[in-house]
């Protein structure tokens, strides 16, 4: 479709390495609260919306049941800052400081990869290797960070790897089902890469309601897809995939 929809993901991209979070139990996004509407007066999209923020997030519960020392949580809060100040390559060897000390924490793991990221726009091969496995070392440190499964997904489909990102789009979701980016990020995957327009338009849907986004840009690409389905169902043969 439109290129505007790669540079959505990279802002998209951009926020999540600003404010993705950890598995230290002090550092967690923000859960939407759902007001109580009558169900007669919903459509069925906002009731299905209703039902996933109502889901729990599999990866605060499991995070929250473990305790970690004052001195990791300090050192952590400290490379943090130091990424928010743009310090970046000593935010990334104090992250590297700490995965020696903790490697079992997952979310330092998640850092490294971002950091990493955002030092190398042009990654090398060695950099993209070094990232993944960053990322591998954050998922086996807890299989239920949604925000590594999000990474991986964009790494691998970046390489080309369209079903393996797919299947980490779907256990980010199965960890956290509200977690909206990884509606507008499957649905991206779906729509450009993997022709599956009809699951798109369901993703583009879902992200908008979960994520009250109500940008001109989304809604075109709603549109647009609208219209792409309509003319594939008038002409089968050209084969737009249900």
């Amino acid at each position: 479709m439109k290129f505007t929809k790669g540079w959505a993901v990279f802002c998209l991209l951009s926020i999540t390495a600003l404010n993705s979070c950890s598995n230290l139990p002090s550092v967690f996004e923000a859960e939407k609260t759902t007001t109580q509407v009558p169900s007669a007066s919903l459509t069925p999209l906002q009731i299905k919306v209703l039902a996933l923020q109502a889901k729990p997030n599999l990866y605060k519960i499991q995070a929250g049941k473990h305790k970690f020392s004052a001195a990791a949580l300090s050192q952590f809060k400290g490379a943090l800052l130091l990424k928010q100040q743009g310090e970046l390559s000593q935010a990334r060897e104090a992250f590297l400081r700490l995965s020696e000390q903790q490697p079992n924490l997952s979310g330092v793991w998640l850092q490294l990869a971002l950091v990493t990221k955002m030092l190398n726009r042009d990654a090398s091969e060695q950099q993209l290797q070094d990232i993944e496995g960053y990322l591998e070392n954050a998922l086996e440190a807890n299989p239920l960070n949604y925000l590594a499964h999000n990474e991986m997904a964009q790494l691998q489909r970046q390489q080309g790897q369209f079903q393996e990102s797919l299947a980490h789009y779907q256990l980010a979701i199965k960890s956290w089902p509200g977690f909206a980016a990884a509606y507008l990020n499957r649905g991206i995957l779906y729509d450009l890469y993997l022709g599956e327009k009809i699951q798109a338009l369901a993703d583009y849907k879902l992200y908008q309601g979960l994520s009250n986004d109500d940008s001109r840009q989304l809604k075109g690409w709603i549109i647009d897809l609208q219209r792409q389905i309509k003319a594939a169902e008038q002409n089968p043969q050209q084969g737009t995939r249900q």
